[in-house]
C-alpha cells in the first residue's frame, strides 16, 4: 500500500511514494521510498504535495464486527470499527503544518451488538482481534492480591477482578484499590455457593445483594457476573440479565487454584491462548510468580490484554494512530 504525493512541474510530473512506518493495532506496515521521473525534475518552489486521503482512509479502515450466537461458544461479542474522518483529518493536518498527518477517527459500532442478542453465557471474545483478558476470581487469597496489583501496575495491564461480596466486606481497602487502578470489577456472588442448587429467591439475592455490597464499598455498578465454579443455569442468565449484567465463563483455565509450579501455569495458558481468550486465574503464590512471564509471553505472541468489560462493550484493545510521520 502507498499514498502518492504529486509534484506538478512545467515539463512533467514527478511522483513520490510516501515512506510511512507505523505499528497499527498489532500490524506492522512499512512502505519503501521510490520515484518515477517523467521529464525534468521540477524546482522545489514549484511543487505542492497532495496526499490521496481516500486511499489512506480505505487502507487504514477497520470494519466493525457483529456479535453472534455460536453453537459451541454461545454469545460472542462483536468489535467496534474505526473509519477515518477525511475532512477533519485534512483540517487538522493543515492547521498543524508540522510534517505529520493528523488523523481524526469515527468509531463505528456493530450493526448487530451483543445487547440485541438472546441472553447467552460468554466464554470468549471475538476472534477478529488478537486480544485476551486476564480475569481473577477472588473469594480468598488476599495475601497475594497486593502482589498481583503491583505486577499489573508495573506492566500497565488492566485486568478483571470478580470479587466475592463477603470478601469485599472483609477487605474493603484491597477491593477499592482494584477499582482505583482502573481494573474492571465484576461479581462472584457471596460465599461461593453453587448457583444451580439455590432457590430462585436465593439466586436473586446472590445477584442483587452482592451488587449492592460492591456499589457501597467500591463505588461501581458491576455489569459482569462470574458464577462460582462456573456453575449456572437458565435462571442465572435470567437474573443476571434482569440486573443489566452478562454471565461470564472462560475459555482458558489456568487451574492455578491447585497451586502447581509457576512454570506450569505459564505453559498451560500460553498453549491454550487464542484470539478472544478469557483467561481464568486466582490469587495464589504460583500465580504471582507466573504473572510477569505470562504477560511478556503473551505480548511476544502479539496479544493485547484488555478487560472483560471491554469485551462485552465491544471495544477494541487499542486505538488507531492519531498521527503519522510522512518522510519524502
Amino acid at each position: 500500500m502507498a499514498w502518492i504525493w504529486e509534484k506538478k512541474c512545467r515539463t512533467g510530473t514527478e511522483k513520490f511514494l510516501v515512506t510511512i512506518g507505523l505499528v497499527f493495532l498489532g500490524m506492522n506496515f512499512e512502505w519503501g521510498l521510490t520515484s518515477q521521473n517523467e521529464g525534468n525534475v521540477c524546482a522545489q518552489a514549484d511543487t505542492k504535495p497532495q496526499i490521496q486521503w481516500e486511499h489512506l482512509a480505505k487502507d487504514l479502515a477497520l470494519p466493525a464486527v457483529n456479535a453472534r450466537v455460536d453453537r459451541v461458544w454461545h454469545g460472542i461479542p462483536g468489535l467496534n470499527g474505526w473509519q477515518l474522518n477525511v475532512p477533519l483529518s485534512q483540517q487538522a493536518t493543515q492547521r498543524a503544518q508540522d510534517g505529520y498527518l493528523h488523523l481524526v477517527w469515527n468509531k463505528v459500532m456493530p450493526a448487530v451488538p451483543l445487547s440485541q442478542l438472546p441472553k447467552e453465557p460468554i466464554y470468549r471474545g471475538p476472534e477478529a482481534e488478537r486480544s485476551a483478558a486476564l480475569m481473577f476470581n477472588v473469594s480468598w487469597g488476599e495475601e497475594y492480591v497486593p502482589g498481583i496489583l503491583h505486577i499489573l501496575r508495573e506492566t500497565g495491564v488492566k485486568a478483571t477482578f470478580f470479587v466475592d461480596g463477603r470478601w469485599v466486606e472483609k477487605h474493603p481497602d484491597l477491593a477499592r484499590e482494584m477499582a482505583q487502578m482502573g481494573h474492571a470489577i465484576g461479581s462472584h456472588g457471596s460465599g461461593h455457593p453453587d448457583f444451580r442448587r439455590l432457590r430462585e429467591t436465593q439466586l436473586r439475592q446472590q445477584v442483587m445483594d452482592t451488587n449492592q455490597v460492591i456499589r457501597d464499598v467500591i463505588g461501581v455498578r458491576p455489569i459482569l457476573l462470574a458464577p462460582p465454579a462456573g456453575s449456572f443455569d437458565e435462571r442465572t442468565l435470567h437474573q443476571a440479565a434482569a440486573a443489566g449484567m452478562y454471565t461470564i465463563l472462560w475459555s482458558v483455565d489456568s487451574i492455578d487454584w491447585r497451586r502447581p509450579p509457576a512454570e506450569q501455569v505459564v505453559q498451560r495458558i500460553t498453549k491454550q491462548v487464542h484470539p478472544g481468550a478469557l483467561i481464568l486465574m486466582h490469587p495464589t503464590g504460583p500465580t504471582v510468580q507466573a504473572l510477569p512471564r505470562l504477560i511478556r509471553e503473551l505480548a511476544d505472541k502479539g496479544y493485547h490484554l484488555k478487560t472483560v468489560e471491554q469485551v462485552v462493550l465491544e471495544q477494541r484493545a487499542a486505538r488507531p494512530p492519531m498521527r503519522l510521520s510522512a518522510l519524502s
